[in-house]
């Protein structure tokens, strides 16, 4: 996979970790990631809930410098590379193809077989986006189900701002408005909540 962000290096029913290639910039928080299984055929959609900074070595432990990045890019190019990206995905969805096959059933449930280590992960494009909303149900899954590592709002906050990206200024307020009907059924009509979450978006 050419344009691969990251390569599984942790892999579960419900979720993956991914380590960024060096290069490459992580994807953002609550955006959606997608991986091809070459053995099923199937392609899998994650949702971007955790992201995290450490050292390569097990043990070692980054120590301040006192330079900004690109000093320290620049005078010691050796401790950025002692560092990795890594980030957590949270199986939402998939597809019975390959990625961009409109042909394949879209479901937005779990997959039949997880994720193998070292399977390659890219960003979403915006089409893939548009077609993983409605009828929103992985929403269901990220308020049921959260991640815990991650305040369920916030998430959701950065899922619908990836929602109303993809879909443009010329959708309008539509996806927005049709994710919030969804929202406000599973928090039962508690509308401070919602509205809270979507002040946020705007």
């Amino acid at each position: 996979m050419p344009d691969a962000t990251a390569e599984i290096i942790e892999a579960s029913t419900r979720a993956f970790v991914a380590e960024v290639h060096d290069g490459q910039d992580a994807p953002a928080f609550g955006s959606w990631v997608e991986v091809e299984q070459s053995d099923t055929g199937h392609t899998l959609y994650g949702l971007v809930s955790h992201m995290e900074m450490s050292a390569r070595a097990p043990g070692r432990q980054a120590q301040a410098f006192g330079q900004s990045q690109e000093e320290l890019r620049k005078e010691r190019p050796q401790v950025m590379a002692l560092l990795r990206t890594t980030f957590r995905a949270q199986v939402l969805a998939y597809r019975d193809g390959p990625a961009g096959d409109d042909g394949g059933a879209l479901r937005q449930t779990l997959p039949p077989r997880l994720p193998s280590v070292h399977d390659f992960v890219r960003c979403c494009a915006p089409e893939t986006v548009r077609a993983l909303g409605a009828p929103y149900d992985f929403l269901r899954t990220l308020v049921q189900d959260p991640d815990p590592a991650v305040p369920t709002d916030d998430l959701l906050v950065a899922v619908l701002c990836q929602v109303r990206d993809a879909h443009g200024e010329a959708a309008g307020d539509e996806p927005l408005v049709e994710a919030g009907r969804t929202l406000s059924r599973l928090f039962d009509d508690d509308h401070e909540r919602l509205q809270s979450i979507l002040r946020r978006v705007e």
